[in-house]
């Protein structure tokens, strides 16, 4: 596979775009960061490894610019295209006791893939939990395998399938091109939007900016997401010293190959936000939280009393990220979704496709991991706003407005697509690192942006869910 040298000056003009959408970013990316090395050319018409290049760029010069409010000192950082390329899908790479670990559990799956409909669109659903999946099979009334869901999606028109998934809650959409889905009354206000927002909601004083041996030491960050782009904007905190204490919910809780990875660098505790004890303790981990991550549906956890003007009541000066599938304002506001679903209804899919049916990206994972980095920058960003000015802030992310950026960088030049793929790691050859854990040996990808003064680095391997009480560090310590 040839060896691809992206363009940094794409990538420092994607950071500056994203840095400066809200708030003036006087220095040039250039001055601080530098690309070195090169990847793999993916079976893609997409510029992958550049976005994720400037994707985890956004959030380390964040983290930078945070690190010199705070100590005066500046710091150069660096990233290995290699690295940034594997970081797409970085469980791939992932291995146990020298074993590598499955994506998909074989029982609990449906399915998913495209799928006709009576209309000649191309369906796409999603099962990633058995109560999804039986939902999708009980829609359809088949057996979980291609041939009995082709002929049950094949019974439906796109957009009566699409309101019948939406009104039972399900997971599922027809792939659009991009002008079809820049026409949709969503994907008009999306494309209104930056990818990052960062939003003021309450006033306050302002809190200076502290670090101690590393950027972000001394803050605390409060995990309440779930799958992979949630708990990545927490991990990436992590990297640079943040305390986070992931919450999971003990009856629904994510597939072990993403806790593994997800959960490196926190502590875990189980809460059940059903009950109200529960939310209680939610509530008060809040009130001491700098950061609270959530990628639940939008309203879940306003409807608990934990949205975003609950926390900043609750802790003025709070930073609060929320990952969604498909924006929180417009008509697809209350709509979840998962990773591939922003593919397929924003025009990636289709312009991913061979002989006319549509495609994911060879990665399979494209939104998870870019929408994790792209919402660390927001945090960071809204971080740094409080330092100088004051308030609390809502970041928004979405997977779908993820991909419309991606999209957003251009195409590769001369692309010919392939009816038959290159797996996308061929050519692949991240450093990786071990660690002990838990769960014995692991191999994982390390950070991918290094700091010339502080190392990024995690210092606690990832740990079973529920392995922790739901108290913050020197609480804890009160408590001892």
């Amino acid at each position: 596979m040839d060896a691809s040298h992206p363009e940094p000056e794409h990538a420092y003009q994607a950071i500056a775009d994203i840095l400066g959408a809200q708030a003036p970013w006087k220095e040039s990316p250039s001055s601080r960061l530098r690309f070195y090395g090169s990847a793999p050319v993916f079976d893609s018409p997409h510029r992958l490894t550049l976005s994720a290049g400037a994707a985890i760029g956004a959030y380390a010069l964040a983290v930078e610019k945070w690190w010199h409010l705070a100590t005066g000192q500046r710091q150069n950082v660096g990233i290995d295209w290699m690295q940034a390329a594997s970081s797409l899908n970085p469980g791939h790479f992932q291995t146990q006791s020298g074993y590598s670990l499955p994506a998909l559990s074989l029982l609990t799956e449906l399915k998913a893939d495209f799928y006709r409909t009576a209309d000649d669109r191309w369906f796409f659903p999603i099962g990633s939990y058995p109560h999804l999946r039986d939902g999708v099979l009980d829609l359809l009334d088949c057996a979980n395998n291609p041939a009995a869901l082709a002929k049950g999606i094949g019974r439906w028109e796109g957009d009566a399938l699409e309101a019948a998934f939406e009104e039972r809650r399900l997971p599922g959409v027809y792939a659009r091109t991009t002008k079809e889905w820049l026409a949709h009354p969503q994907g008009e206000l999306l494309a209104r939007l930056p990818v990052v927002e960062v939003i003021k909601i309450a006033d306050g004083e302002p809190e200076p900016a502290q670090a101690l041996n590393r950027p972000l030491d001394g803050l605390r960050v409060l995990d309440l997401g779930h799958v992979i782009a949630g708990p990545v904007v927490a991990r990436s905190l992590a990297e640079h010293g943040a305390e986070v204490l992931r919450i999971a919910p003990p009856a629904m809780q994510d597939p072990f190959r993403q806790t593994v990875d997800t959960n490196i660098g926190k502590r875990s505790a189980f809460l059940d936000l059903d009950r109200e004890e529960d939310r209680l303790r939610a509530r008060e981990l809040i009130s001491g939280a700098d950061v609270v991550v959530q990628s639940w549906r939008p309203g879940s956890l306003a409807g608990r009393g934990l949205g975003p003007e609950d926390a900043a009541a609750l802790r003025p000066g709070v930073v609060y990220v929320s990952v969604s599938a498909f924006g929180e304002t417009g008509p697809w506001q209350r709509r979840g979704g998962f990773e591939q679903l922003g593919q397929v209804v924003s025009g990636i899919a289709m312009a991913e496709a061979a002989g006319g049916r549509p495609r994911v990206v060879p990665t399979y994972l494209l939104n998870d991991y870019l929408t994790g980095y792209l919402g660390a920058a927001g945090a960071m960003l809204a971080l740094i706003r409080r330092a100088t000015e004051g308030g609390s802030y809502h970041v928004r992310v979405s997977l779908t407005q993820t991909s419309m950026w991606v999209q957003r960088l251009g195409l590769e030049p001369g692309f010919e697509p392939r009816e038959e793929r290159r797996h996308f790691a061929e050519g692949l050859a991240p450093l990786l690192e071990t660690r002990p854990s838990a769960y014995g040996p692991l191999q994982q990808l390390p950070p991918v942006a290094q700091f010339s003064r502080t190392r990024a680095h995690w210092s606690l391997p990832p740990a079973p869910n529920g392995a922790h009480p739901p108290v913050w560090l020197d609480n804890l310590a009160r408590e001892a």
